[in-house]
């Protein structure tokens, strides 16, 4: 299974495939150009999916530990990419490097769970996650937000098919390591569903 779809991370398409096919995941790095350094995420529908394939989010304790989960549950589902230490249940094709080299030692990954409609009616219907990336112009570092022209471009170069979400407005998401000691925002997006400073020692 190897498919584009429309999902809102501000409305952005992602070409995405099935994060348990190695063939497919070779398939996307191909289409997209993707160098086999770079690191792929991963859209989950719910808490649970996050939890089985990470090791999810701090809950807090009694030793002092931050509740980060008690705050991002108030973001998600919404426009974040959280970065988190993978569990031995994300399939090693997900970290994989290529077809002639060895597993990656990569032990973090990127989670999404967008609130697009027409995404989350595709994952729930799977009932697993998908690999995910968005999808921009070959040759510049803009998103692509026409569906017509997605299948376009990308039909010809073995995208299975285009779910039409009409033209979208590409906003970028905000992109948060939770890796660290402290969560750190890398990249500051759109925020509609909360304020990512609410999260205790946000940098």
């Amino acid at each position: 299974m190897f498919f584009g779809d429309a999902w809102t991370f501000q409305g952005r398409y992602a070409i995405v495939c099935d994060m348990k096919s190695h063939s497919a995941i070779e398939r996307l790095r191909r289409i997209k150009c993707i160098e086999t350094s770079k690191p792929l995420s991963i859209l989950c529908l719910s808490f649970r999916d996050i939890d089985t394939y990470t090791m999810g989010f701090a809950r807090g304790n009694a030793l002092g530990q931050m509740d980060i989960f008690r705050a991002v549950k108030h973001c998600l589902p919404g426009p974040y990419t959280f970065i988190l230490p993978a569990s031995k249940e994300l399939p090693k094709q997900c970290i994989r490097h290529g077809t002639t080299t060895k597993f990656s030692s990569r032990k973090s990954v990127g989670v999404r769970m967008p609130d697009d409609p027409i995404c989350r009616a595709i994952l729930e219907k799977l009932d697993a996650p998908l690999i995910s990336t968005s999808v921009k112009w070959p040759r510049q570092d803009e998103w692509m937000i026409d569906p017509v022209i997605i299948a376009d471009i990308y039909e010809p170069e073995g995208l299975d098919f285009v779910v039409d979400g009409g033209i979208r407005v590409a906003d970028p998401s905000t992109v948060v390591d939770m890796t660290g000691s402290f969560p750190s925002i890398i990249r500051q997006g759109k925020v509609v569903t909360c304020n990512a400073k609410q999260i205790p020692q946000f940098n």
